[in-house]
């Protein structure tokens, strides 16, 4: 199930797996970083960061190292989700699930330049988002393409 480009032969960044894993862990180091600009403190960090990974490394003085391996990890299992569910019926529901992650990670750090409940709201109305549609995508997988899935 290859995409071409429209307007060029091109392969899309649909299917360059490379590039799409990026983005999840840009999205992690985009993240980490608006939240440590933009809190006011450790004190702010430890209180209101829902990352229990964060709030340790904020403690400890780890964060860059910690970002870093967050952000590795994540391009490597994207990398490896992507790369075996590619050409299957539910590639498209692992991108869609990466994207959402990744802007889900983004809104999150801008949501310490927001402060608005509202805001927040939304951001974790992204992640039952990515929830729901991983779950959506492996019963579509059962239903539709087992010979893929096992």
């Amino acid at each position: 199930m290859k995409m071409d480009c429209v307007r060029s032969g091109r392969k899309c960044m649909y299917n360059n797996i490379r590039l799409l894993a990026m983005f999840p862990a840009l999205s992690v180091i985009a993240d980490y970083t608006l939240t440590f600009v933009f809190a006011h403190g450790l004190d702010e960090i430890l209180m209101y960061e829902f990352s229990p990974i964060a709030r340790t490394a904020a403690v400890y003085g780890l964060v860059p190292l910690v970002v870093m391996g967050i952000a590795v990890s994540y391009f490597l299992l994207s990398y490896l989700a992507l790369r075996t569910l590619d050409g299957t019926c539910v590639y498209p529901f692992t991108v869609a699930v990466l994207v959402v992650v990744s802007m889900t990670h983004v809104m999150g750090g801008l949501s310490w330049l927001v402060r608005v409940p509202l805001y927040s709201n939304m951001v974790q109305g992204l992640s039952i988002m990515a929830f729901v549609l991983a779950v959506v995508g492996i019963i579509w997988g059962v239903c539709r393409c087992p010979q893929h899935l096992i």
